[in-house]
Parts: structure tokens; sequence; C-alpha cells
């Protein structure tokens, strides 16, 4: 178990970033293709209780990582968002897939992203890009998190807590679309992004 701390700055110009990012002697990580699979009941009672099951693929040229994760519902404390977290690495995703159906967990929505991580000190700083958005998120420790948002500039970002899931509920608002669970790069997004990254053009959907 891990307690993950964690805050999130919108709105960020990632060329500039990834500048300071350089500047200040951060270590970079390497950029992936990230599949996430949440499941819950047919009641939706994880999601009703703040809790988190998921089944992550993440993707680069020389191969793949499957990650299943357990989060606990999150609290909010001085603007970060911590939680609890269980997290097993497991090598074939499509058994886990059919262990988690035979206990009556479904899919019930889906997300992509691209994500370039970077380390500096103690603090993991990811660059994800997503259908909809583009955000900063940074996870450690609080103060860590504080010092390292100062040195790269993001202090006067918009900062958030709320998770990608929320901040698409509000996207959704914002643009008057209904809403939905899911958010997923269209056919031509995927290919452009999977090509960019020298993976295969197409993926596999979940459930074939």
């Amino acid at each position: 178990m891990a307690l993950e701390t964690e805050r999130k700055y919108l709105e960020v110009d990632f060329a500039n970033l990834r500048t300071v990012l350089a500047e200040c002697g951060a270590k970079a990580l390497g950029v992936h293709f990230e599949s996430n699979c949440v499941f819950d009941t047919h009641g939706e009672e994880l999601f009703a209780d703040g809790r988190l099951l998921r089944l992550r693929t993440q993707e680069w040229p020389d191969g793949k990582r499957f990650v299943l994760t357990l989060k606990l519902p999150a609290q909010q404390r001085g603007g970060f968002k911590t939680r609890e977290e269980y997290e097993l690495e497991i090598a074939d995703d499509k058994t886990m897939q059919d262990v988690l159906e035979g206990l009556g967990y479904s899919v019930r929505a889906r997300y992509e992203k691209i994500r370039e991580t970077w380390q500096l000190q103690d603090v993991k700083i990811d660059l994800d890009i997503l259908p909809f958005i583009q955000a900063v998120e940074l996870e450690g420790e609080a103060d860590g998190i504080l010092r390292v948002a100062a040195c790269l500039g993001l202090d006067k970002a918009r900062q958030s807590v709320k998770n990608y899931y929320q901040l698409h509920q509000e996207w959704l608002r914002q643009h008057c679309l209904p809403p939905v669970c899911s958010f997923v790069f269209s056919e031509e997004q995927q290919v452009f992004w999977r090509r960019k990254l020298g993976l295969t053009a197409t993926v596999a959907s979940w459930g074939e």
C-alpha cells in the first residue's frame, strides 16, 4: 500500500515547461501511450463509495506494462488530494480481465492519454495529453510538490485536485455536451499519436 499525494496544474505550456525542467536538472523518464479500463459492479458500488478499480496498459516501442490498481476514497487536505493506493504489476491483462469479470465486475469506463514523465528531486512530474485537455500532475510529498511547483513556475498556473473523470465532466458541461463516462482518442488521433511514439498504428479494443 502507498499513500498517493498529488496536485494537477492546468493550462500549462508544455514546450516552455520542458525547457524549465531541463534547466532545473529534472530527469526525463520517457513517453508512453496509456489505456485505462475502470471496473465496477453493475450498480457501480465502487464509484458510489469513492473507490477506483483500474486495469492500465502502458505502451512503449520496446514493450508493454500492465498494472492493476485499487484506489481508496480520496481526501483533500491543504489543496492536495491524498488517497491510499494498491498497485500490482501483472503479466496477462486479458486473464486479469477474465478474473475481474468472474468476480462480478465489468468495464464501466475507458480513458486514454499520452503521458510524459519527469523526475525532479523526490517529485514525479507527468505531462498528460488527453482527448479533451492537457495537464501537469505532480506527485510526491506535499512540501516537495510545493517546492518543485515553485521551481518550475507552476505555482502561477491554475491548480486542481479533481481527477480526470471530474475534469471531463466539467469540460462536457462547459461545452453543453451530455455526460459520458469514457474519454478516448478518436481513431485518427490514436493513429497519429501511436505512430509518433513509434507504436503499432492500432490497438485492440477491450472486450474483443
